[in-house]
């Protein structure tokens, strides 16, 4: 990937990183104000991570793939693994990266944060240390999908050609 690649990536998943910090921590806030304590058990956090990705590749995804229509570096990177092929392939159908990437990192993320707090021994965190997790969570989550969308965009499985500013898909 060259340098103006890379450069292009970072901006936005620092955009969209820094955007979700601030819009993560509101609606942790605004859901749980009441609690004082947040429990740290295998289904409450599977639950807040599940709905976390949901919720996040659902907006994530949209708005990338307008960036991309917007700035047209379709086909500039060749798929040459068969991750980044399939990456591309999904990126075809608008639903297929929401679904398949959400459903990967949820029961993912849920163990290796249920394996944490496990072996720290915590039953519960407070609740403003809550919304500190919540916030980096949802900003590292959308930075990393932001680029994975991005990437899978890039790749241009089926764009290959751009005339005339229309996107021809073979």
């Amino acid at each position: 990937m060259n340098r103006e690649l890379a450069v292009y990536m970072r901006i936005q998943a620092s955009v969209s990183a820094a955007f979700s910090f601030i819009i993560g921590g509101m609606v942790a806030a605004l859901v749980y104000h009441k609690a004082d304590f947040m429990p740290t058990d295998a289904t409450s956090t599977t639950i807040d991570i599940t709905v976390t990705c949901l919720l996040t590749f659902t907006i994530i995804t949209p708005f990338s793939s307008a960036s991309l229509h917007r700035d047209k570096p379709w086909g500039v990177i060749t798929a040459k693994s068969p991750p980044a092929r399939l990456l591309a392939r999904l990126f075809r159908r608008p639903v297929l990266p929401v679904v398949s990437l959400s459903l990967c990192a949820a029961p993912t993320l849920s163990a290796l944060t249920d394996l944490f707090f496990a072996l720290l021994g915590v039953a519960a965190v407070p609740f403003y240390l809550y919304v500190l997790l919540k916030n980096v969570f949802s900003a590292m989550l959308d930075a990393f999908t932001t680029c994975m969308v991005l990437y899978a965009g890039m790749c241009g499985a089926g764009y290959t050609a751009i005339n005339n500013g229309r996107l021809n898909d073979y």
